[in-house]
């Protein structure tokens, strides 16, 4: 009988790639393909319309001709049932769809209803963010696995004996045997003639293992995304919470509520895309367009505003140069006045300046 070695068993490199008979293009083609349907971001509103700045009481922005209204998406969706591309749309979720965001998720739905579960299981693993190469590396162990039939397992020749060797390896390995006592277990294994039993129980051992850990690896994930998600909304409604309702901002500038909503918008609303389809905010696209001069404004506002604390740097030297234009004109109007021979000017009101003036208007009978 031939001995056992590191040519025909397990090594540990080849427990990296699983098994290392793993239909490596298959799962490259498929992880490529899901990779190919990342989503792009949901832009719940794309109107360009403007809002005035520091007053209240002026009218809200009128809707810019083409805008998507509400009731598109609604339309586009009812059509694509009746044309049946969702046949499956019932008039509850139909309802429900209402903007951009609401027929993105119902597009992203029906496409997740068309796939298979495999398909399903990478796609939810690639949204929570495991790595293609890890998710490849399962999906390939699995379908492995999944191939095997009892006829190879009971091959009586070298194919068989080579496969039967593999999985009892594999199996003593995932539970924690060091390699030189897995050698001799599949070594007794075979003197022994009980290989094929002991490789139809390491078969359904692996399959258990492979897919208790892959699951183990997408619920870890998607734990870590939806935390990440919560601790996300909770930082962007702090933030909306605190640039609405702070009393001050820069120290001691007010700031009416129109103002506030503008600057929030300005932050958080995607209201550009560029050719490649992504979406950017009014600050991201200034920022995305010219980012030289974006970083050379923001440092001169944090500078002049000794760290955004006090914009009264800012402002000093536009109120300065405003006051001494102002009393420059104020000199230069009393200066060219004309003069009463008292030296008072003569103002052109029609009014006397001579405190005495009224006795003019009377005449003494005598």
């Amino acid at each position: 009988m031939e001995l056992l070695d590191s040519d025909n068993i397990f090594t540990d490199e080849e427990l990296g790639s699983i098994l290392a008979n793993l239909d490596s293009d298959e799962g490259e083609d498929q992880v490529q393909e899901e990779e190919n349907q990342e989503e792009e971001p949901v832009v719940e509103d794309l109107d360009e319309g403007s809002e005035s700045v520091g007053n209240d009481n002026e009218p809200p922005a009128q809707q810019q001709p083409g805008s998507p209204t509400p009731n598109l998406f609604n339309s586009i969706a009812a059509a694509l049932r009746e044309e049946g591309v969702f046949p499956d749309l019932d008039d509850e979720t139909l309802s429900a769809v209402k903007d951009a965001g609401s027929f993105r998720s119902l597009i992203d739905k029906q496409i997740e209803a068309g796939l298979d579960e495999r398909q399903r299981r990478i796609n939810a693993a690639l949204s929570n963010g495991v790595e293609p190469t890890e998710i490849q590396q399962y999906e390939g162990a699995l379908a492995y696995l999944e191939q095997i039939n009892d006829e190879m397992l009971t091959a009586k020749n070298s194919q068989g004996e080579d496969l039967r060797r593999r999985l009892i390896y594999q199996d003593l390995m995932n539970r924690g045997y060091s390699q030189e006592k897995a050698l001799k277990e599949i070594k007794k294994s075979l003197d022994a003639g009980t290989d094929i039993d002991d490789a139809r129980d390491a078969f359904e051992a692996n399959k258990q293992f492979f897919s208790n850990r892959y699951n183990r690896v997408l619920e870890d994930a998607k734990q870590q995304r939806e935390q990440a998600k919560k601790a996300y909304d909770d930082r962007a409604k702090k933030f909306e919470k605190s640039l609405l309702e702070d009393d001050k901002v820069f120290g001691s500038v007010d700031v009416d509520s129109t103002t506030r909503r503008r600057v929030l918008d300005a932050l958080t609303k995607p209201t550009k895309r560029d050719d490649d389809g992504n979406y950017y905010t009014e600050l991201q696209w200034v920022q995305r367009s010219d980012p030289d001069q974006f970083s050379r404004n923001v440092g001169l506002l944090y500078v002049l505003t000794d760290g955004f604390k006090n914009i009264n740097n800012l402002v000093k030297g536009e109120v300065n140069r405003r006051t001494s234009k102002g009393l420059a004109d104020l000199e230069r109007v009393i200066n060219s006045t004309s003069r009463n021979p008292d030296g008072s000017l003569n103002l052109l009101t029609g009014v006397n300046t001579d405190q005495n003036s009224f006795i003019d208007d009377f005449e003494l009978d005598v």
